[in-house]
């Protein structure tokens, strides 16, 4: 276990960066200057997170020795996670978080990040243990 751990901490901890940044109450956030509130950029910070979390998921699953279930279908168990990360946080925000809600479109941008992150780790030799 530890060994899997220890492949997997950065996805572990971008996730926990990603609950703790979507927990932050909405009048935290600073108002940005005109013309970028017309380009939403927040969904590109959707993209980025989500992205990064997919990629180091598979990362990590494909790496570690322990469980061969998770390396051989480190891409389906990473995405599923990562839908299943993304909806908990839009939910999270809609029921628990003051001056937040839950955006279908916020959804969307995360689950593109996760589809960007897998195609990102496509791209990227990975080194598997055996």
């Amino acid at each position: 276990m530890r060994t899997f751990l220890k492949y997997n901490r950065w996805a572990f901890l971008w996730g926990l960066f990603i609950i703790l940044l979507t927990s932050i109450p909405g009048q935290s956030f600073p108002k940005l200057p005109g013309l970028l509130e017309l380009v939403h950029p927040d969904k590109l910070i959707h993209l980025f997170i989500f992205s990064v979390y997919v990629f180091l998921q598979i990362k990590g699953f494909t790496m570690q020795p322990v469980f061969p279930l998770f390396r051989r279908h480190a891409v389906l168990i990473s995405l599923l996670i990562g839908l299943f990360l993304a909806v908990g946080t839009e939910l999270l925000q809609a029921c628990c978080i003051p001056m937040r809600f839950a955006s279908i479109y916020d959804f969307i941008a995360n689950a593109a990040g996760c589809l960007i992150g897998w195609g990102i780790a496509g791209r990227v030799k990975l080194k598997i243990k055996d």
